[in-house]
């Protein structure tokens, strides 16, 4: 019963909402669902270059080859390092799933076997980048609450900016700032914001192209304000469209 009130309460305080407010909601969703459901080919492959970037300017550098695959609405993603020797051969591979948070999975060469990323583990860095295992796979529009604050041209690209505040506490940020490229349908910038609402990372695209028809990011970086570090990503060749089997994205192919 007290459940079915609560049901209620809610459902019904939708109609003391203004209708601009509905509808400022519903057109931000729908923005965020083209991002999510936007044309990238039915599999992929990219060759990318990697470059880590410490306060005092040091830097570390590393080649991995990416491989996904579209299962209708779902994507499978198939990752392996292969330059330098220090961390050549390992791999990681996400599985999206609809109603739950995405399987995934980390080989490491030096332990010869893989291991499944818990929930718990998601806030965690990916391989000492400024990716977290949660930055490493695609959220979904309907974790959100979402609401169009600007539109804003970046970079010579009209976009509209769009606040996804977490509905739940499956995410590590309070809430994501994004900006949206009216023409491709591609996030080109993101402020992420901690618990407390403080922005601590800013993910930047700094090229965007058509490959084979495709918009693509050919150039991205991941600035951590927090630690003072960042993860540069230049992409280096990309192929689309190639029928990759299903062989590649399962546990086996990371362990072979």
């Amino acid at each position: 019963m007290k459940n079915l009130i609560i049901i209620l309460m809610s459902v019904c305080s939708l109609f003391w909402l203004p209708p601009q407010v509905l509808a400022e909601e519903t057109s931000a969703l729908n923005i965020m669902e083209k991002v999510f459901y936007r044309d990238d080919g039915l599999d992929s492959y990219s060759k990318v270059e990697m470059l880590l970037v410490d306060k005092k300017n040091n830097t570390r550098g590393r080649i991995l080859e990416i491989y996904a695959k579209d299962y209708s609405s779902l994507i499978k993603t198939f990752l392996e390092f292969t330059e330098p020797a220090d961390i050549k051969g390992t791999k990681f591979l996400s599985i999206e799933e609809e109603k739950a948070d995405n399987t995934q999975y980390l080989y490491l060469p030096a332990l010869g076997r893989s291991r499944r990323i818990v929930s718990s583990q998601k806030n965690l860095a990916f391989v000492n980048t400024d990716f977290t295992y949660e930055d490493m796979q695609r959220r979904r529009p309907e974790k959100d609450t979402h609401r169009i604050i600007a539109d804003e041209a970046l970079n010579s690209r009209n976009c509209v900016v769009v606040e996804s505040v977490s509905n739940d506490n499956t995410s590590q940020y309070s809430k994501r700032i994004s900006w949206v490229d009216k023409e491709s349908d591609v996030v080109v910038k993101i402020e992420f914001y901690d618990k407390k609402g403080k922005k601590i990372k800013e993910f930047r695209v700094n090229g965007l192209e058509k490959k084979d028809g495709i918009w693509t990011v050919t150039d991205m970086v991941m600035d951590n304000e927090k630690d003072v570090h960042k993860t540069y990503m230049k992409l280096l060749e990309v192929r689309y469209n190639q029928g990759l089997g299903d062989d590649i994205f399962t546990s086996y192919s990371l362990e072979k």
